[in-house]
This record gives C-alpha cells, structure tokens and sequence, in this order.
C-alpha cells in the first residue's frame, strides 16, 4: 500500500517548522539548556503540526526557490517573534541585576552552565522564580497561543516586517526597563538608604573603616528583606506576559 501526502502538505509542514524552531530557540521559557536539544525539536514539530493547515490553503505553487526563501524568511520570523518575548521576560532577571549590584552580590558573581556565562545569585533566583511561575500559571500556553495567532497577520510569503519590529522592540525594551524597575524598586530603595546611614555613620565616627563592614552589612540586608521582590513577581510576570503576547500578535506584514 503506497502512502501519498500532497507536495503542498509537505511544504506547509517545512515552512511550519522552520517558524517554530526559530520562535522555541529563542523564545522562553523554552530556550534554556535544562530543554535537550531533542526535547525542542520535538516541541517544534509538534507545533508545525498543529499550525500547518493554516498555511496550506494559501501556498503558492512550490518551487526550489520560493521554499529556499521562505525557509529563510519563516525562521527569521520565528526568531524574531521569539526574541520580542524574551526580551519582556528578561525583566525579571534585570531586576535581579539591579538588586545585585545594590547589594554588592556582583563581587563574586556565579557561574551559570544552562546559560553558559556568569550571573549573580539574586539574578539567578528571580530567573528560577519567574520560570516556575510561567509554568504554573499557565503562561507557556499563552505564549504557544500567541505565536499561533501570528500567522494571522505574518502569513507566509508576506516578508519580514523590519519597520514594525522594529518599533515593537523598542516598546519591548521601555516595558522591560520599567518592570525591572518596579520590581526592584522596594529593595533598590532600601539598599540606597543603607547606603545613605552608612554614610552617616562614617562621618560621625571617621575612625570606623565603614568599606570594611559596609559590605556585610549590605548583603545581610539583602538577604533579609530580599522576600519584598517576591510577591511582586506574579502580577508582574502576568502583565509582562500578556503585554508580550499582544506585541507578537501586533506584527503585521506588507
């Protein structure tokens, strides 16, 4: 018994592909390298599967050039959506930088091997916390949902939208500056009037070497009020979510 599929059902299922390994290399919380590399091919096949029939109505008659072109451009697309919500997750791991450069944890940084560079520890834990979170909440199948709703106004064959991107990004990194900020903000506050009582006290006493417990005392704070960033992750991770899920609908081509 021959088993035939169409040349367009073939062809919706590599253009498919190609946009969804773009969108799951880059795109979290799938990126990371606790994911197999099997494990993310599988996701995105698994996605082109769900998403192909979308396209094969609307394919063009194939030829070498047009899947070699629309392979490239799919990908392009796929990473390019998948950068823009890692850009708005990337809030929440800035705002751990912010807490650890306050806080004097950026002194003996820490290495990372999912990431494969150094990071600080509180960084590191807000990262952790927020990818918990996402799966929790059900935020991974907000973005897989949003990036199903892309082919609505990215369609295949309809380019790259550079100038909108473009524009895209930029909101993505001013939202992504202020929810770091929001989130950090209590301990950033706290930190910045320790450093101001420190400053006091080394004038009132000028024989207290205050860099030689300014430190510790710095970090014993952190570590004791650190929980006040803790309740404002939910919220913030679901505006972020939500904010990056409308930006990856908002693209429109031609």
């Amino acid at each position: 018994m021959d088993l035939e599929v169409p040349a367009a059902t073939l062809v919706a299922l590599l253009l498919a592909t190609a946009r969804a390994t773009g969108f799951v290399l880059l795109a979290p919380p799938f990126n990371t390298r606790a994911i197999p590399a099997p494990v993310k091919g599988a996701l995105a096949l698994a996605l082109s599967v769900a998403l192909f029939t979308r396209i094969a109505p609307d394919l063009p008659e194939p030829t070498a050039g047009f899947l070699i072109v629309a392979a490239v451009t799919e990908v392009v697309i796929g990473a390019g959506l998948g950068f823009v919500v890692q850009v708005f997750f990337a809030a929440v791991q800035f705002a751990g930088d912010l807490i650890d450069v306050s806080g004097g944890f950026t002194l003996q940084p820490a290495y990372d091997p999912l990431s494969m560079n150094t990071s600080g520890s509180i960084s590191r834990l807000h990262y952790l916390l927020a990818t918990t979170l996402l799966f929790t909440s059900g935020g991974h199948l907000m973005i897989v949902r949003g990036f199903a709703t892309s082919y609505e106004g990215l369609p295949v064959g309809g380019g790259v939208p550079t100038d909108h991107l473009a524009e895209v990004l930029i909101t993505a990194f001013s939202m992504m500056f202020l929810a770091a900020l929001q989130i950090a903000g209590p301990m950033v506050a706290v930190l910045l009037l320790a450093d101001v009582a420190l400053a006091l006290l080394s004038r009132a006493a000028p024989a207290l070497n205050i860099f030689a417990i300014g430190f510790p005392v710095k970090i014993m704070l952190t570590l004791a009020l650190l929980g006040l960033t803790f309740p404002l992750l939910p919220p913030a991770l679901d505006a972020l979510l939500e904010q990056a899920t409308r930006a990856v609908v908002s693209l429109r081509s031609g």
